[in-house]
């Protein structure tokens, strides 16, 4: 990936996610966000009842051959999802149901990260590196969505 690259990537994903915190802000007033002001990335996994319409966010790491998510069950909806290579090779994600990819990340160098958006219907889906033989080498993940 060239820096040109890179560089689009950062701006896209800083682009990304001020549009999701202009949306999570701008959302209803009810007293159930009391802690949206911080970036709490471990909740939102596990949150079952955000509003409508708010991209909910979602962080993957890969380290060496390994694909790690908070939760593998997510709620339906929109996400935003943070791929972090924090191993030693080339990595992406994709995201696929029913044998077909539905969205994926940029391939990320060691150290980067990028992010992404995906509506997820509920469903089966398998989170998977599709650089070189990674996904064989194991580097997948099922993913149940309801």
């Amino acid at each position: 990936m060239s820096v040109s690259q890179v560089r689009h990537v950062a701006a896209a994903g800083g682009l990304a996610l001020a549009l999701g915190l202009l949306t999570a802000c701008g959302g209803s007033s009810d007293a159930a966000s009391s802690s949206s002001s911080s970036s709490s990335s471990s909740s939102s996994s596990a949150a079952g009842d955000s509003s409508a319409g708010q991209a909910q966010t979602l962080t993957v790491t890969e380290v060496g051959f390994d694909i790690r998510l908070e939760s593998s069950n997510l709620p339906a909806g929109e996400y935003t999802i943070t791929v972090k290579n924090e191993g030693d090779a080339t990595h992406d994600l994709v995201v696929e149901q029913n044998g077909e990819d539905i969205a994926r990340s940029d391939t990320l160098g060691p150290g980067d990260s990028g992010t992404f958006t995906v509506t997820l219907e509920p469903g089966k889906y398998v989170f998977y590196c599709s650089v070189g033989n990674h996904r064989a080498m194991g580097m997948e993940t099922d993913v149940t969505v309801s």
